[in-house]
């Protein structure tokens, strides 16, 4: 599989997209889904009318929601849990606070895969020793790519928001984006954003977009990232194994 299309997967599995950095609890809150379709699961239906000379007919069965209703129900009672949850306050916070320091030092790093299968940036942004925010944009050769935010407190990522480069044609333009809440290096919430329209216009679709949340199984890898990200110069060669496609392997004939 060649890079364009290993990270055009992944995106799918992993990248939620807009172009640049929302903040955790933006007008699209990232623990608010759509409201799902048909009544109150739990709904008694009316009672039967009191019998006369002619029986009343049956009452009919109340329909119970249909196996997909259902997990969206639970998806939504887990998100609308993650709202009150402490820890995401927490995180929210300080992400606020490391956007509005304007005092941060930037520096850059470039690494390019070989035979042009691509390349990255990492932008770090500190002060003094301590590196609070890393912007990594993951260039894959052709179009495919996306662009990594880390947020980061006492060492460890507590924030990260993935976006994909916008890819459909400028009739439809698909945007993707996820973000990952992590709490002592373990995810405790993970959430997607999806937009989908005119190039001048989804941008702005995807901002009005409910955030739907969704399983952690990529949260493990975007840690990984994060924490090499943070080490600078000295995590550049095993990001690199990590952003490159393997070489070919030579067989012995």
């Amino acid at each position: 599989m060649n890079r364009s299309a290993m990270v055009f997967a992944g995106v799918l599995l992993a990248a939620g997209c807009g172009r640049g950095a929302m903040a955790p609890g933006s007008s699209s809150s990232s623990s608010r889904t759509a409201a799902v379709s048909g009544g109150d699961p739990g709904a008694r239906p009316p009672a039967a009318a009191t019998p006369t000379a002619t029986p009343a007919p049956a009452q009919p069965a109340p329909r119970t929601a249909a196996p997909d209703a259902a997990a969206d129900a639970e998806r939504q009672r887990d998100a609308r849990e993650a709202t009150n949850d402490p820890r995401i306050e927490e995180i929210r916070k300080k992400y606020a606070e490391i956007q509005a320091d304007k005092g941060l030092e930037t520096s850059e790093l470039r690494m390019a895969c070989a035979a042009g299968e691509g390349s990255a940036e990492v932008r770090l942004h500190r002060k003094g020793d301590t590196v609070y925010r890393v912007v990594l944009k993951d260039n894959a050769a052709g179009d495919a790519g996306s662009t990594y935010h880390f947020y980061y407190d006492d060492g460890l990522p507590i924030f990260a928001l993935n976006d994909a480069y916008p890819f459909g044609d400028p009739a439809a333009t698909r945007l993707l984006q996820r973000r990952y809440y992590y709490h002592q290096g373990s995810p405790i919430l993970c959430t997607r954003k999806r937009a989908e329209g005119p190039a001048d216009e989804v941008e702005s679709l995807l901002r009005q977009a409910p955030s739907e949340p969704v399983d952690c199984s990529f949260a493990p890898k975007v840690q990984r990232l994060a924490s090499l990200a943070l080490r600078g110069a000295e995590g550049m060669a095993e990001l690199k194994k990590l952003l490159c496609p393997e070489p070919p392997r030579q067989t012995d004939r």
